[in-house]
């Protein structure tokens, strides 16, 4: 825990908040991925003799102690994974798209264009509203407990369980962790392609040797 009045002693006062920050939370040691290998790096460490603690140099993963209006750990979990996940669409749909691979369409609608900056704007607006209208119906069915986990409760909810596959995962705790570490990993790996690409699109040659613009 960090040192300093603003940790020891909550500036919300008692019935505004200070009742949240004094709540014990999983700390982030707990998570799935939290990056002990980067301890050596400025902001981890631990005392000798003890384990490594997580690698948070800006304590994002502390922001609740000072105030109930910050997200606890298993908000940013969750953040971090949704974020993943459609990093990972994002980029293979680019890779995909680039190879002139894509939906057959129709007379209405067409998905030949491949440059995926103009390609969304060739779609016509009932074709959004379709899209849009899944996005609003998954995130509506899977919306239970999502809030709570801006205040570290996570008894309706696990960070990033939206219910889907989760059946196949592993009944064996640590294979089924392994599974959740690849799928952070290649999540957070996605986030870096994905703004690369992004990057060397409007910084022509920001990202050198990379074929995607």
């Amino acid at each position: 825990m960090s040192a300093g009045p603003m940790y020891d002693e909550p500036l919300a006062p008692s019935g505004m908040g200070r009742e949240f920050i004094n709540k014990e939370r999983a700390p982030l040691s707990s998570y799935v991925g939290a990056s002990q290998e980067l301890a050596a790096f400025p902001g981890g460490g631990g005392k000798e003799g003890m384990a490594p603690t997580p690698w948070d140099p800006f304590c994002f993963s502390e922001l609740y102690k000072v105030s109930a209006n910050n997200p606890d750990v298993a908000w940013l979990r969750e953040s971090e994974l949704k974020h993943g996940r459609m990093a990972m669409l994002a980029i293979t749909g680019v890779m995909v798209q680039s190879t002139g691979f894509h939906l057959p369409g129709n007379a209405e609608v067409s998905f030949a264009n491949s440059d995926w900056v103009s390609a969304p704007t060739t779609l016509p607006p009932v074709v959004w509203g379709q899209v849009l209208a899944f996005v609003a119906i998954a995130e509506g069915q899977t919306s239970e407990g999502l809030f709570d986990l801006w205040l570290g409760d996570t008894s309706k909810r696990e960070p990033g369980n939206l219910g889907w596959g989760s059946g196949l995962l592993s009944k064996d705790k640590k294979a089924a962790d392994k599974m959740r570490l690849k799928e952070l990993k290649n999540g957070r790996l996605a986030m870096l392609a994905i703004m690369g690409v992004a990057a060397n699109h409007f910084i022509p040659g920001a990202l050198p040797g990379c074929i995607y613009s």
